[in-house]
């Protein structure tokens, strides 16, 4: 127990008068939001003890972000922190959805909510029972093709620009927009999939005559060049021809009700239907302001679940959000928010039910750490740590060009980017990261931009639309402050899922020097076209070790490089990839890749460079090529170019079964290869 300290303070005009160091927070007592007051105004008076808040089980619903801000940090010595005590304490940014009733022919309704003035509240995301409910969605499931498209780009009154975009089908799927009127069409979510991109817009019109949908965005497609073949996939939710199964809802903006199909068994009088009502992009905020020098400190979280956020994005007068957003999900948001923080601290925490990142890190956040905690049945990806911005040295160095001072290795603290306020020092370890993407797809499980010095260690990602672990945000050699990461130890698996494209198991975009990727098992990568890799070096990738990584069962190459500089890539086993093995698509005239002490094998006939890509050969002169074993085990192996190889048979002890440890007598050792534990990544039980 704490020693105590009396303290008599002023909140909003009531006086408290209580004991330091310990609150007791409860559905029925003291709310979340009390007990920060009373922190907050207990150090307001001098107060410099440790604090600890224990939040009783229940739901805490939430009308407005729990925002914590310099005033109310701890410090190394008398932190503030938020235990779980004795069971599940939820924090949400949802409301119930009341007045349900049956409306005959399998279908209840509820009158759509609304806000404080009275105007109706739009939301994305219902759970039923507990359950992410599917929107009425045509088709049901899988996807239509996108047949053409065309953009213009206009300037309105307040010479900001818009985007009309009009989108061909020649199929009959668009018949689902037949009769529907100008404020039905406005509250269809046209979702487009192209490559490693998604798009949601909202109808401004629909030509049957001509095939066309026409919508309104705030960001351009011309960059991207969309092809019109198999890859750009689309499909429409909340259309009123697609509420027809069971344990869909429809948001029916024409009867302004909230319908939904029960499940077989489901009772009305039990019915309960959670949705984020509140409107938070962020149920819980830590506030800094790094550009001040003023930053949230050393408050943790143990046991705490946050659930029922909003994504973020361009919102339509009608509270549609539209978006489209590049790579990433890189504007959605995050459930748990933080700028300018240092030394925060989530143990056993979950994070479920979003329509965004569960978390997020902006710009001066150093040395938090993530452990334990489970993130799953999530919108966009788990954790987001770094600025949105890409290239920041890009106007001083040019896009093409370089600058010595940023294209080399830059200790953290190093006064020259100090104006980028960096994150650094993270610690992520042994979370899951699961079910997720289930509202923009392109968003990967963890994300680092513009980070040094962190580690990302035995977390399962899996079931997800994209890249598993992305590290980097700097695109062609430009120099960047993403240095000195080791992501280490950890499985991923089925991820694309048949459905983006152009991603990695783990993947890697610009300058990383002393970038460590290692120990890492990654299988069951799957993309609808290209770009199903596992180990991905993009767009300048360098500096960076990769070793001592089990991949297998990717539609693409176990090992890609786009385009790189001095990366080591070595005593990895890359197997059983469906398209090829190998891939190095851009030589260039200084060492790409050294390639030392791998083994490469698959059991089908394909071929071992990339057919879509210029194969390794071509740029043998710029690779460094050393004691790399290869063989096929359905066919002869032969190994075509100057490149020197081994061909022999590692013998495994069951590749069939995937068993990829190696028998005692495997001959590979003694060409340098040295045998790790696989059972080692991954989350520890």
């Amino acid at each position: 127990m704490k020693k105590a300290l009396m303290v008599s303070v002023m909140i909003a005009g009531v006086s408290f008068v209580g004991v330091a160091g310990e609150i007791t927070v409860s559905p029925k007592g003291m709310s979340p939001v009390a007990a920060l007051e009373k922190i907050r105004a207990a150090k307001a008076a001098g107060d410099k003890s440790a604090w600890t808040v224990k939040v009783a089980p229940g739901l805490y619903a939430l009308e407005r972000p729990l925002v914590f801000t310099p005033a109310d940090s701890g410090t190394p010595d008398a932190p503030v922190r938020w235990i779980a005590d004795r069971g599940e304490a939820l924090f949400s940014g949802g409301g119930l959805i009341l007045g349900w009733k049956d409306a005959g022919n399998g279908v209840w309704e509820a009158p759509v909510p609304r806000d404080a003035n009275g105007k109706p509240i739009w939301f994305q995301s219902l759970y039923a029972n507990g359950r992410r409910a599917q929107r009425a969605r045509h088709p049901d499931k899988g996807f239509f093709y996108l047949t053409s498209w065309k953009e213009n780009a206009v300037t309105n009154a307040e010479k900001k620009i818009t985007y009309g975009q009009q989108f061909v089908f020649k199929d009959k799927a668009l018949d689902a927009l037949n009769g529907l009127s100008s404020k039905e069409l406005a509250a269809v979510e046209l979702q487009i999939r192209c490559k490693w991109s998604y798009g949601t817009f909202s109808v401004t019109g629909w030509d049957a005559a001509t095939r066309t949908v026409s919508a309104s965005g705030t960001e351009g497609f011309k960059n991207w060049k969309m092809p019109t073949e198999k890859g750009v996939l689309y499909a429409l939710e909340n259309v009123r021809a697609g509420f027809d199964s069971p344990g869909e809802w429809f948001y029916d903006v024409a009867e302004e009700k909230i319908k939904y199909r029960p499940l077989p068994g489901e009772k009305l009088a039990d019915f309960k239907a959670l949705a984020p009502l509140s409107q938070l992009v962020s149920v819980i905020k830590f506030e800094g302001d790094p550009e001040k020098g003023k930053y949230v400190t050393d408050i943790s979280f143990d046991g705490i679940t946050v659930t029922c956020s909003r994504t973020d994005g361009h919102i339509l007068p009608s509270g549609f959000v539209q978006q489209y957003q590049y790579q990433a999900a890189s504007h959605t948001g995050g459930s748990i928010f933080a700028k300018g923080a240092k030394r925060l601290s989530f143990e056993n925490c979950r994070v479920f039910g979003t329509e965004n990142y569960a978390m997020w890190f902006e710009i001066g956040c150093v040395s938090n750490r993530i452990s334990n905690c489970t993130f799953e049945d999530l919108g966009a990806g788990g954790i987001w740590v770094g600025s949105r911005t890409p290239n920041p040295f890009g106007k001083l160095a040019g896009w093409k060009g370089q600058r010595t001072e940023f294209t080399r290795p830059i200790p953290y603290g190093d006064p020259k980017v100090a104006y980028l306020h960096p994150c650094a020092f993270f610690e992520i370890d042994n979370c899951s990261i699961h079910h997720a993407g289930l509202v923009n797809p392109e968003a990967c499980g963890i994300v680092l931009t513009h980070v040094s010095d962190s580690s990302i260690t035995h977390c399962d990602i899996y079931d997800l639309y994209y890249t598993g672990i992305s590290v980097g945000w700097s695109w062609g050699y430009t120099g960047s402050v993403a240095q000195r990461n080791t992501i280490a130890f950890n499985r991923i698996w089925d991820i694309g899922k048949h459905v983006m494209a152009d991603m990695g198991g783990i993947y890697t975009l610009g300058t990383s020097y002393g970038t460590c990727i290692s120990n890492n098992v990654i299988h069951h990568v799957d993309s609808i076209s290209y770009g199903g890799w596992g180990l991905y070096n993009d767009e300048g990738s360098e500096g960076i070790v990769l070793e001592n990584n089990l991949v297998y069962d990717t539609k693409d190459s176990s090992y890609h490089q786009h385009y790189g500089r001095e990366n080591v890539v070595r005593n990895n086993i890359l197997a059983c990839s469906k398209e090829s093995q190998i891939a190095v698509s851009r030589p260039e005239p200084h060492l790409c890749v050294t390639f030392l002490n791998n083994l490469v094998y698959w059991d089908t006939k394909t071929p071992v460079y990339s057919k879509s890509k210029k194969p390794v050969s071509e740029g043998a002169g710029k690779l460094a090529w050393t004691n790399n074993v290869f063989y096929c085990a359905s066919a002869p192996t032969i190994i075509n170019g100057p490149n020197p190889a081994i061909v022999c048979d590692p013998k495994f002890v069951d590749p069939a079964k995937r068993d990829f440890r190696l028998r005692k007598d495997s001959p590979v050792t003694a060409y340098g290869f040295k045998p790790w534990d696989f059972s080692t990544a991954g989350r520890r039980r």
